[in-house]
C-alpha cells in the first residue's frame, strides 16, 4: 500500500507540474488578460497549492511503509528474545 501510494502522489505532482509547464508555454486567456509576469506568478503559486496533496500523501505513504518495517522487526526481535529464553532457561520455554 505504501508503495501504491508513493507512485499515485508521483503521479499527481507530474501532472500538476506538467500543467503548469503546458500553461506557461502555451498562451491562454489569462496571460493576455493579466501581465505575462503576473500570469506566470499566479499560475505558479496554484501549481504549489495543488502540489501540497501530493506531498503529503506521499508522506503518508512513508509512514504506512516505516511502521510496516518497525512491526516486522519488532516480530523479529520477539522471535529472537523467545530463542534466547528457550536456550538459556529450557526450563521456563514460552
Amino acid at each position: 500500500m505504501a508503495i501504491f501510494l508513493k507512485i499515485v502522489s508521483g503521479v499527481y505532482l507530474a501532472f500538476v507540474w506538467l500543467v503548469l509547464f503546458l500553461t506557461l508555454s502555451v498562451p491562454t486567456p489569462l496571460n493576455v488578460s493579466v501581465a505575462s509576469a503576473g500570469a506566470s506568478v499566479i499560475v505558479f503559486m496554484i501549481a504549489i497549492g495543488l502540489s501540497i496533496p501530493a506531498v503529503a500523501l506521499f508522506a503518508f505513504g512513508q509512514v504506512v511503509g516505516d511502521v510496516r518495517i518497525m512491526r516486522n522487526n519488532a516480530r523479529l526481535q520477539s522471535e529472537h528474545l523467545k530463542a534466547m529464553w528457550a536456550y538459556y532457561e529450557p526450563s521456563n520455554s514460552r
